[in-house]
């Protein structure tokens, strides 16, 4: 049975905000585990943190298949590999660059005090619109 897109939508939300909440209590743990704020590690997380997921994105990026519809209960959608440029790769690094520096900005307040790590991560979509 498909699942309407508005009860998919909604469920978009809430698994966003679940795995928002339960990104936070990692981030948390695996700075605490690693030594905390003073350790020195902080950037280290932060970096195979991005290396992981990138891995992740490419493996997907690769095979072809877009799993994100899964969080709404629907079926998974085939994707074909996208026509990009070298000139459209080299557009996209000061993106990645500023949203490499966003994350690393949220570990790094998260290794802190977890409420103000909050507030670093809801300006986040705020230094998106603005890149």
């Amino acid at each position: 049975m498909a699942v309407p897109d508005k009860v998919a939508l909604g469920l978009f939300f809430f698994w966003w905000y679940a795995g928002n909440t339960k990104y936070n209590e990692y981030n948390k743990g695996a700075l605490d585990a690693v030594g905390g704020k003073t350790a020195g590690m902080t950037m280290t997380v932060s970096t195979m943190q991005l290396g992981v997921c990138a891995l992740y994105a490419l493996i997907l990026w690769v095979i072809g298949l877009n799993p994100v519809k899964l969080c709404g209960f629907q079926a998974p959608d085939k994707q074909a590999l996208p026509k990009s440029t070298k000139d459209d790769i080299i557009k996209t690094v000061p993106v990645g660059f500023c949203a490499a520096a966003a994350h690393s900005s949220s570990v790094f307040a998260l290794g802190g005090d977890p409420l103000f790590g909050q507030i670093v991560k809801a300006g986040e979509p705020v230094m998106s619109a603005i890149v």
